[in-house]
């Protein structure tokens, strides 16, 4: 037998037990992965919107074609109700209603699968929400300053921008929104931009206009301006609404009713999507307009009063003659809203702010037993006969002008004069308060005062 014909024996041995082992290994490696279920690749969330309006997503990407899931299949510690879809490798968690501030989140989604295999796996993701911040404006003699402030924070918080008679101020996306005094009793509107301190003025819908009020959406680049003529009889309110696009030519533009003229509002609000402006007009009535197609306002309800829009974005709190009402913005249905007692007192209710949880956050006064109001309140209720306080000032010497919830309703930011027999106002025509004026940050759920600086006008 020649050297030759042995080598390619041998070769031919080697080679087939190379591919024998090859495909077992292989054929093990095939088995195991059938036996394995999908596995997650990555995730993505939105650590900061997602504390700002219900509906946001946790999106998980799989390494392979997934099988449907249901809503049951997936858990959030803490609790947080969620909506769940499936495309291709993507699984989107979607939450109902907007997360705490500074909050591990872990999310699970259970048996897991892909339709070419009976194999399953769970899905594991955990995540950190962002910080809760407000921006608040702190007047000066002669020089007003804008700041944000950290809720778990301490001092005054940083200074986002200063300049001198301001009298309203609002984030928008990266960009402050102020109105400030003209010198002539009157206002101008500016755009800051949040990183590089610019300032750029918008034009207002025409000349000797004073800001009575300013409303910017959570969403969006729309603002919304009431304003009043300043050559008004003894300053007389005309309180005409106007919008401006501020991603377009930055030029504000009056809001006509169905007549073709200005309409006159008490106060107007976005929806939680920024696509619509819910106006209340002079008239106490109540009027949709469709930011996409102004020509088709539709009035929708009648109230005295409208406080707001609740932070699930689904229902107006409102006051008529009978007294408080949730209105649902989808159906037109409405629940009474009856104040609860506190401390078996009777009180009378004032402004409020529904929760998503279905309580609410009111201003009340406190009777005696003759129906004198004894003490001013914040408190939370959820209608059950019993309200739980959230704020009160020391001797009940103070007043509360105005409040806020935070967008996720964790916390309700208070203006509060502290004592109003000392309290000096500011000297200012437009947007007056208090020199003692006090932002106060509470837990809606422990009651717990959290942060207090000087200033007004908390925005979250």
């Amino acid at each position: 037998m020649s050297r030759t014909s042995s080598d390619g024996r041998a070769f031919t041995r080697a080679f087939w037990w190379t591919t024998a082992v090859t495909a077992g290994v292989a054929a093990v490696f095939l088995l195991l992965g059938a036996m394995q279920g999908p596995k997650l690749s990555t995730a993505q969330v939105d650590s900061v919107r997602v504390t700002e309006q219900a509906g946001q997503q946790l999106r998980l990407f799989a390494n392979q074609p997934l099988s449907e899931i249901t809503a049951e299949q997936v858990s959030v510690d803490p609790a947080v109700p969620v909506q769940v879809s499936v495309q291709g490798e993507l699984i989107a968690v979607q939450f109902e209603r907007a997360l705490d501030y500074s909050t591990d989140y872990t999310v699970t989604v259970s048996g897991v699968a892909s339709p070419s295999r009976s194999a399953t796996s769970d899905f594991v993701h955990t995540f950190t929400t962002a910080p809760g911040s407000f921006v608040y404006v702190d007047r000066g003699e002669t020089v007003d300053e804008v700041l944000v402030a950290d809720v778990a924070g301490t001092g005054r918080g940083e200074v986002l921008h200063t300049a001198p008679g301001i009298q309203f101020a609002a984030p928008l996306e990266n960009a402050l929104i102020l109105a400030r005094d003209d010198g002539s009793g009157g206002s101008i509107l500016e755009v800051v931009d949040r990183a590089s301190d610019a300032v750029e003025q918008v034009r207002l819908p025409a000349d000797g206009l004073r800001i009575d009020a300013l409303q910017v959406p959570r969403v969006g680049t729309t603002v919304a301006l009431i304003v009043s003529a300043t050559d008004g009889a003894d300053g007389a309110a005309n309180r005409w609404l106007a919008l401006v696009d501020l991603a377009g030519v930055g030029v504000a533009d009056w809001v006509t009713g169905l007549d073709g003229e200005p309409i006159a509002a008490l106060d107007a609000f976005f929806t939680q999507a920024g696509d619509a402006l819910l106006i209340h007009d002079i008239d106490q009535a109540l009027f949709r307009l469709p930011l996409a197609d102004p020509s088709l306002i539709l009035p929708v309800a009648q109230f005295t009063e409208v406080h707001g829009v609740s932070s699930d974005g689904g229902r107006l709190s409102a006051t008529d003659p009978f007294g408080g009402v949730a209105f649902d913005l989808d159906s037109s249905e409405e629940e009474r809203i009856n104040p609860s007692l506190f401390d078996d007192a009777l009180v009378f209710g004032a402004d409020f702010h529904l929760l998503a949880s279905g309580e609410w956050v009111q201003r009340v006064a406190v009777t005696d037993s003759s129906g004198l109001a004894v003490a001013n309140l914040i408190v939370v209720d959820d209608g059950a006969g019993e309200s739980r306080l959230l704020a009160r000032t020391v001797s009940d010497a103070g007043s509360f002008v105005d409040f806020r919830v935070s967008p996720n309703d964790q916390f309700v930011a208070i203006e509060v004069v502290p004592v109003v027999a000392e309290a000096q106002p500011d000297g200012r025509a437009v947007n007056g308060r208090a020199t003692s004026i006090t932002v106060v940050i509470v837990n809606i759920a422990t009651g717990d005062l959290v942060r207090s600086v000087a200033g007004f006008a908390p925005t979250w």
